[in-house]
């Protein structure tokens, strides 16, 4: 409970600074430039992010909506802009490059990071900068609502082995499928309708209402997280044999001089990766059949 409200706490400490950070002039003029957000597209959008949590994709939703890139597109599209949509989706999913999930806890929710911080971005009419400013804060409260989801469905857990003892299978069945997911709707729903629906106005109020100067130097850094989350993807990358694999894509984009497109050079990469799978993984399972006949 402490670590949580620490969390949320650090959260609402960075969030205030960063939109402290954010200069006037990233807003849009008072005008037309803003988007209004209805309550059928907030509804929309808080679903959005419903659906990238839960198994009603069969799990395709982890590999789809999860992703910034693929919110952005879809909140653009819900929004009424999906070229700007995509593009601010694409800048918050380079930051989470890096992003893994492991052991039961995230460092950080891209799904939330792009379905509302697109919306934000959208509907304030924010640069790129402010948007990216905005989004890493909001997916650090994402955990807030996994831990949230995790510690919850224990409760289930518990209630399904007590009626199972009673062997109420309708009970047990619904514990497992139904109670679970109307718990994860609300968890995950209502914040993002909420966000979307009051927190635009809510956080474009406060940017206006700030002083260009105050800790102004913090918007460099809407710049910079996009570079650290392809750093980390590139520390993945400079290990062992694939290192060459990464200059071969460089050199060979720039002997072409940019003529082959990203689509072909993905083919490429693909096949040099089966390759690779194949090779070294027929090397390292006959030295791993090598050792057992030795310790034999």
């Amino acid at each position: 409970m402490r670590t949580t409200l620490r969390r949320v706490l650090g959260v609402g400490l960075i969030l205030g600074a960063l939109m402290l950070a954010v200069p006037s002039s990233v807003l849009a003029a008072e005008g037309d430039q803003k988007i209004t957000v209805s309550l059928i597209q907030a509804a929309l959008i808080g679903f959005g992010y419903y659906l990238s949590q839960g198994p009603w994709l069969f799990g395709m939703g982890f590999f789809t909506l999860y992703r910034p890139l693929v919110a952005g597109l879809i909140v653009g599209i819900i929004l009424g802009d999906p070229g700007k949509g995509t593009l601010v989706g694409a800048a918050i999913n380079l930051i989470y490059l890096g992003f893994i999930s492991a052991g039961g806890s995230i460092p950080g929710d891209p799904a939330l990071a792009g379905w509302v911080g697109t919306t934000l971005a959208l509907a304030g009419n924010l640069d790129y900068g402010a948007a990216l400013a905005l989004a890493v804060p909001i997916g650090l409260l994402g955990t807030v609502i996994w831990n949230a989801r995790m510690t919850g469905d224990t409760v289930f857990v518990h209630y399904a082995d007590r009626k199972a003892d009673e062997a109420n299978i309708g009970e047990v069945a619904r514990a497992n499928w139904l109670y679970p997911q109307v718990y994860l709707f609300l968890i995950t729903f209502v914040p993002v309708f909420l966000a979307a629906n009051f927190g635009v106005t809510f956080v474009t109020d406060i940017l206006n209402g700030l002083p260009v100067w105050v800790l102004n130097g913090l918007a460099v850094a809407g710049g910079v997280l996009p570079a650290i989350g392809i750093a980390m993807n590139m520390r993945f990358i400079f290990r062992g044999a694939v290192i060459p694999y990464f200059f071969l894509g460089y050199f060979l984009y720039v002997v072409t001089a940019g003529s082959l497109s990203m689509a072909v050079i993905a083919v490429i990469g693909l096949a040099l990766a089966a390759l690779h799978v194949y090779y070294v993984g027929d090397r390292e399972s006959g030295a791993a059949l090598q050792a057992a006949a030795a310790g034999k």
